[in-house]
C-alpha cells in the first residue's frame, strides 16, 4: 500500500492517519510507504491500494493507467467515484460547519458569551469560517448581552491576510485581549504556534484547529478537526476486496478536550450539534466552500 502526501498537504489528523493506514496494512499483510509524489512509475504490479491526500496529482488518468490498483483520495475536490477510485469528503472540509461549531463551543463555555476569532481575511473559506463562527456563537446565545462590566459587542473577530507576519498577528490577538476576550478560535491559516502561546499567555482560553502546543496545554479547550478516520475504518474491507466506487463524508470530531475547561455536560451538548450539523438537521446558513487541507 502506499500513502501519498505530499509536503505542503497539511492534512488534519495526517500523522494519524498514516498511523492508522500502516496499522491496517499489516493486519491485512500488506507492505506500507509514504511518498510525497504519485507518477506512473510508484505504480508498480502488484500495488494493492494508494491513498492519496490533496492536492491532485491527475487520478483520472492514474487510475486508467493502474486499473487492478484500488485508489482512495481524501479530502480532493474535483473527482467523481469510479470502478478503482473512492473517495472521502470529495468536496473538502467545508469552512462554514467548522467555524459554525466552534463558535456553537465558545459560547457553550464562556461566561457572558466574550469569545472572538482570529481569522484569515482574504481567502473564501476564511471568510466563511468567520461568519460561521458569528453564527455559531449567536445561534446559541441570541443577542449575547453582557451582564457586568465591560460591555462590548460579542462575538467579535480580527482578521489579516494569510502572508501576515508573526508581529501583525500579535497586534491583532491584542485587539481581543485588550476587549476582555475569555475565549477565542484560532481558524485555519491563522498566526503560529507563537500566537497560541502569546494568547495563552494573556489568559485567552483557546479553541483551534489542530492539537495545541505545549505552551498552550493549559488554556487549550479543545481542537475541531474533520473526522478521516472513521469513514476510512468504515469500507476499507470493500477497499482490500477490490470495490471502488465508494464516497463517504467526513464530519467534524472534538478532540484535545481539557476536561477542566470543558464539563462532560457541555461536552454532550456540543456532541449534540455535531451530529445536527452532520445530518443537516442544523444548516449554518452559509453556502458551503471547502477548507483546503
Amino acid at each position: 500500500m502506499l500513502l501519498v502526501a505530499p509536503d505542503e498537504a497539511s492534512l488534519p489528523q495526517r500523522a494519524e492517519l498514516e498511523a492508522t493506514l500502516k496499522e491496517l496494512a499489516t493486519t491485512a499483510g500488506l507492505g506500507f510507504e509514504v511518498s510525497p509524489v504519485l507518477t506512473p512509475a510508484n505504480l508498480t504490479p502488484g500495488l494493492k491500494l494508494v491513498v492519496v491526500l490533496p492536492p491532485d496529482p491527475g487520478l483520472a488518468g492514474l487510475t486508467e493507467a493502474a486499473p487492478d490498483t484500488q485508489f482512495l483520495a481524501i479530502g480532493v475536490p474535483g473527482l467523481t467515484p469510479g470502478a478503482n477510485l473512492s473517495l472521502i469528503s470529495p468536496g473538502g472540509f467545508p469552512a462554514d460547519q467548522m467555524g459554525f461549531l466552534a463558535g456553537y463551543l465558545a459560547a457553550v463555555v464562556t461566561p457572558e458569551w466574550r469569545v472572538g476569532m482570529v481569522g484569515v481575511s482574504d481567502t473564501e473559506p476564511g471568510v466563511q469560517t468567520r461568519q460561521g463562527f458569528l453564527n455559531g456563537v449567536e445561534f446559541f446565545c441570541g443577542l449575547c448581552q453582557q451582564t457586568y462590566t465591560p460591555f462590548y459587542t460579542y462575538p467579535m473577530y480580527v482578521e489579516l491576510p494569510a502572508a501576515a507576519n508573526p508581529t501583525e498577528w500579535q497586534a491583532a490577538a491584542d485587539v481581543l485581549v485588550d476587549k476582555a476576550v475569555r475565549t477565542a478560535f484560532i481558524a485555519p491559516g491563522a498566526g503560529d504556534e507563537a500566537l497560541l502561546a502569546y494568547l495563552a499567555g494573556a489568559g485567552v482560553q483557546l479553541i483551534g484547529t489542530s492539537s495545541p502546543p505545549p505552551e498552550a496545554q493549559d488554556q487549550w479547550i479543545a481542537s475541531i478537526t474533520p473526522d478521516i478516520i472513521s469513514p476510512l475504518i468504515a469500507i476499507w474491507p470493500e477497499l482490500l476486496a477490490g470495490n471502488g466506487g465508494l464516497s463517504r463524508p467526513a464530519s467534524l470530531t472534538i478532540g484535545d478536550i481539557n476536561p477542566e475547561l470543558f464539563s462532560s455536560g457541555r461536552q454532550r451538548l456540543v456532541e449534540k450539534m455535531v451530529e445536527s450539523i452532520a445530518s443537516g438537521v442544523i444548516d449554518t446558513g452559509i453556502n458551503q466552500t471547502p477548507v483546503s487541507p
